[in-house]
């Protein structure tokens, strides 16, 4: 079940491209409608009234491009936000954890302290490994073992003694820790509709064959104007796929509270 997941999630569609080849196809077909506009801006015969509404319609379209671009950007960054702030969560619930494990009964207490441990590690190779499906997998499926390791662990000291507060205080912390990891794994898969996506790119290649139109009625060309609008489009674009794919590009979520948290559960005193 956990393969099919992660295999649905590398299995993106369109978006689900490297964003470098998304760049360079989405630059391709932008130049290719930006001049067959101008192109048929050259070609047209229209008359001056209907020459003088072209700029108000490209102007309009502009302003719809932008605010598509920036609803859509709003939602990619929440999203990364949101990633970020779980992995702070992860570790402070895994620690919450630990600490309260010290008060539990030996040797359990020991015992269920390496396991934490070595949840920690393999939450950690988990969130690192997110670019390799395999990985990813293999991380996932070592992740829940050790959680219904912990779990039984922990329904065992309840069952010992059912007024224990440590018992419940700890429960409460594994119930927390293994929240948090759903939480992370559902923004995980968790992205920006590729509808919307697929709006904002119809609605760019409408903007650069108005503007190409344009200067072909009107006989004026601007080739800074047209790459700069061109370029601006596709980079936003590119930021907004970048940041909602946690499993590619450069734009990672970083894992420091994870990486930190590890090395203070091997110090030799804590």
């Amino acid at each position: 079940m956990v393969g099919a997941l992660i295999q649905d999630e590398y299995v993106d569609g369109f978006f689900g491209l490297p964003e470098w080849l998304l760049i360079v196809l989405f630059l391709s077909v932008m130049v290719a409608v930006c001049e067959t506009g101008y192109r048929l801006g050259r070609r047209s015969k229209a008359e001056e009234k209907t020459k003088e509404l072209v700029p108000i319609v490209v102007g309009s379209i502009l302003a719809i491009m932008g605010l598509l671009l920036g609803f859509t950007m709003s939602m990619s960054v929440s999203r990364y936000d949101g990633r970020r702030l779980l992995v702070l969560n992860e570790a402070n619930s895994i620690e919450t954890a630990y600490v309260r494990a010290q008060a539990l009964p030996p040797p359990e207490n020991a015992e269920v302290q390496e396991l934490i441990r070595q949840y920690a590690a393999a939450r950690l190779r988990t969130s690192e490994g997110a670019l390799d499906p395999e990985k990813l997998h293999r991380g996932k499926e070592e992740g829940e073992r050790l959680q219904r390791e912990l779990w039984s662990r922990a329904a065992a000291l309840a069952q010992k003694d059912p007024y224990s507060v440590t018992a419940a205080l700890f429960m409460q912390s594994l119930n927390d820790v293994m929240d948090t990891e759903n939480s992370r794994w559902i923004l995980f898969v968790a992205h920006v509709p590729e509808g919307v996506l697929y709006v904002n790119a119809l609605m760019g290649l409408v903007s650069a064959l108005l503007v190409g139109y344009d200067f072909g009625i009107t006989g004026n060309r601007h080739a800074l104007s047209e790459a700069l609008l061109i370029v601006s489009i596709a980079m936003v674009m590119a930021v907004i796929v970048e940041l909602d794919r946690p499993h590619s590009g450069i734009v990672r979520v970083s894992q420091r509270p994870l990486v930190e948290l590890q090395q203070r559960l091997a110090a030799p005193n804590h």
